[in-house]
C-alpha cells in the first residue's frame, strides 16, 4: 500500500513540475517533435484532428498553447513522421514574461525589408503592424550539436502567426504570399 501511493506521489511531482510538462526544454517527451523555429528549439506536440493542444504547459507559463506552427515547405517529408500541411502546437506569446523559465518568445520580424517567404510580416511597414503587436512562440535556446548527433531538428513556420496579426490590423498579405 505505501509503495503504491509513493508511485502515485512521484508520478503527481513529476507531471507537476516543467520536465514533465510539454512544451518543455529539450530533451522532448513521447509524442513531441524537436523543432527549430527562427533558429531555436522548441518540443512542440502535434494538433489533435479537431486542431487541438495538450494543455500541460510548464508551472508558471502564462503563453496558452495554440495549433498555430506547420513545416516548412521544403522539409517537410523529408524528416520522418513529418508531411506537408502537418500542423504542431506551440505556446503563444505576447512577451517573453508568458513563456515558461528559461526560454523567450521568438517573433517574427516586421518590415526586414527583405523577401522573405517563410515571413510576410518581412515586408510590412511597422507603422502598420508594430514589432511589439506580433504575436510569438515560446523557444529555448538552441545547444551546439555534436557532429555525429543523429538527431533530426524539424524546422517550422511561423507564418500562421503572422497572418493572424495581418487580419487583426486589416492588413493584405504581400503579392505572392498566401496563407496554409
Amino acid at each position: 500500500m505505501v509503495w503504491h501511493f509513493g508511485t502515485v506521489y512521484l508520478a503527481f511531482m513529476c507531471c507537476i513540475g516543467s520536465p514533465c510538462a510539454s512544451y518543455s526544454k529539450p530533451p522532448c517527451q513521447s509524442g513531441e517533435m524537436l523543432a527549430s523555429v527562427s533558429g531555436r528549439v522548441v518540443c512542440a506536440p502535434t494538433c489533435d484532428e479537431g486542431g487541438g493542444c495538450r494543455m500541460d504547459k510548464p508551472a508558471g507559463t502564462v503563453a496558452d498553447p495554440r495549433c498555430i506552427l506547420q513545416p516548412l515547405a521544403h522539409v517537410a517529408g523529408q524528416i520522418p513522421g513529418t508531411y506537408q500541411g502537418q500542423k504542431f502546437c506551440g505556446l503563444v506569446c505576447t512577451a517573453d514574461s508568458y513563456c515558461p523559465t528559461g526560454s523567450k518568445c521568438t517573433k517574427l520580424l516586421v518590415g526586414s525589408g527583405e523577401e522573405d517567404k517563410d515571413n510576410p510580416l518581412s515586408t510590412i511597414s511597422t507603422v502598420l503592424i508594430p514589432q511589439e503587436d506580433v504575436k510569438g512562440v515560446c523557444t529555448y535556446k538552441a545547444k551546439k550539436r555534436k557532429k555525429k548527433d543523429p538527431t533530426q531538428v524539424l524546422e517550422l513556420s511561423m507564418k500562421k502567426l503572422a497572418y493572424e496579426v495581418m487580419r487583426e490590423r486589416h492588413v493584405m498579405p504581400p503579392p505572392g504570399h498566401t496563407e496554409l
